[in-house]
């Protein structure tokens, strides 16, 4: 048993020191203009060179997802310390 949460605790804790990491780094890069590599490898296949332009969808997620990932973060980092202490 004891096994087990020390496991869950430890994934709790590198998943929310990850999501506050990405989630620091994509809020200092949001206005960014970044190629995926998927579409990096659509665009090499296809023998084009410019990617498509950014939409308000691409735009807004931009500013969502890092303030969904340092939301998240935070969660997890104090799930796994109220389960470790509990």
């Amino acid at each position: 048993m004891e096994g087990e949460v020390i496991t869950k605790v430890a994934g709790l804790l590198t998943f929310g020191t990850m999501f506050v990491w990405l989630g620091l780094d994509g809020w200092k890069h949001r206005r960014a203009e970044r190629v995926s590599m998927i579409e990096a490898a659509i665009l090499k296949a296809g023998g084009e060179e410019e990617p498509l332009p950014f939409n308000k969808w691409d735009r807004s997620m931009a500013y969502i997802k890092p303030v969904m990932m340092l939301i998240l973060g935070p969660a997890l980092i104090f799930s796994a310390l109220a389960l470790l202490l509990a």
